[in-house]
């Protein structure tokens, strides 16, 4: 066995190691990215993810390269990306001339000569690209090309390991949070605090910033707080929330997911959501007998695409917070109407006696 042949297989042993004992990914994709740079002999190399919001590619690992050339820009879909993300590797040996390169300029003051960039493939769907950089001009071999990609496999299923376990979790925060709030509402007639256990399960479930119910005031027309977690009184007293589109979607029976507040129109307070640390915002209408009384929201820190599965969670619990109140208003009834006989049952005695 060579020596290339022996750091390759080191390498490709820690990896796995780092894989087997750990399922926090960015802690594999950085062994990764430096194992594979230390075993070919480059000046660095990178990993980044594709944002299919944004169909950018964002940097998640990186070793060699200085600060000033990771934050050169955002990295789009340019032809040798492309190429990667077909499935294929891509190795451009003159990084002044390949037309195909984003950054020459950079690339150039950086002293990288020649790249290779290696798909990042789970499932069959190409998820991220590997980049390999040398800073003399060179020709990559094609067993140093299999052995980046068998690499570049490895973090990729770490990706999918660490996705799996976040699902498990996530469900299982789901469910739990599930049986907390049907739990209260067999055992509480306060719909305030019934509320406020909603808002904050909602926010723990789904490790979001914070949650937030909001109920329609037929008098005054207006939208009332009644319940809320994880927002700063600045925040919530920063006006009236009447002229939100997305609230007002919501009060028409759908949910209504904002993904950047910041260039969304429908949102309101762009301005005080960026102070807030806000990014994304899923409103959910909470309806009772068939007609929307009111909304609940959920605010995150990061942008975030809200799945089907956390709409599906959050109009659960808006029925829930519906339940709540209804549940509220039948003991009221009732306990009106209880003290109404035993007053008529009272006089009537006290009658009967005289």
């Amino acid at each position: 066995m060579s020596f290339k042949e022996r750091m390759y297989l080191r390498s490709f042993m820690e990896i796995s190691k780092a894989l087997a004992s750990t399922l926090a990914v960015d802690e594999v994709l950085d062994q990764v990215v430096r194992q594979v740079t230390e075993a070919m002999n480059l000046k660095g190399a990178t990993i980044r993810l594709v944002n299919p919001k944004t169909n950018t590619l964002e940097l998640v690992a990186a070793v060699g390269l200085t600060e000033k050339y990771l934050q050169k820009g955002p990295v789009d879909m340019d032809r040798s990306i492309a190429d990667a993300l077909s499935g294929r590797p891509v190795a451009i040996t003159d990084t002044a001339s390949d037309p195909r390169l984003q950054y020459p300029q950079e690339a150039r003051e950086e002293g990288i000569a020649s790249l290779v960039a290696i798909p990042m493939l789970s499932k069959g769907k190409v998820i991220g690209v590997m980049r390999l950089v040398s800073g003399e001009p060179r020709e990559f071999t094609m067993d140093e090309v299999d052995f980046a990609c068998s690499v570049a496999e490895l973090g990729a299923q770490a990706i999918s390991n660490a996705k799996m376990y976040e699902e498990r979790i996530r469900e299982l925060n789901l469910l739990k949070g599930m049986l907390e709030v049907s739990k209260a509402i067999n055992s509480a007639l306060e719909v305030k605090k019934v509320l406020q256990l909603l808002v904050k399960t909602a926010t723990t479930a789904l490790d979001i910033k914070a949650a937030a119910v909001r109920l329609l005031d037929e008098k005054r027309q207006m939208m009332e707080l009644v319940a809320s977690y994880g927002l700063s009184d600045r925040y919530i007293t920063k006006g009236p929330v009447g002229p939100d589109k997305s609230i007002t979607e919501a009060m028409m029976g759908k949910a209504v997911s904002i993904y950047d507040v910041a260039s969304d129109t429908r949102a309101t307070y762009p301005k005080e959501a960026a102070e807030e640390g806000i990014r994304s915002i899923l409103s959910v209408p909470i309806a009772l007998k068939g007609k929307v009384i009111g909304v609940m929201r959920i605010y995150s820190a990061e942008l975030r695409d809200f799945s089907d599965e956390e709409i599906t969670f959050l109009s659960s619990l808006a029925e829930q917070a519906a339940l709540a109140m209804e549940n509220a208003r039948l003991y009221q009834k009732l306990k009106g109407e209880y003290e109404a006989l035993m007053s008529d049952l009272y006089r009537f005695t006290g009658f009967t006696r005289f």
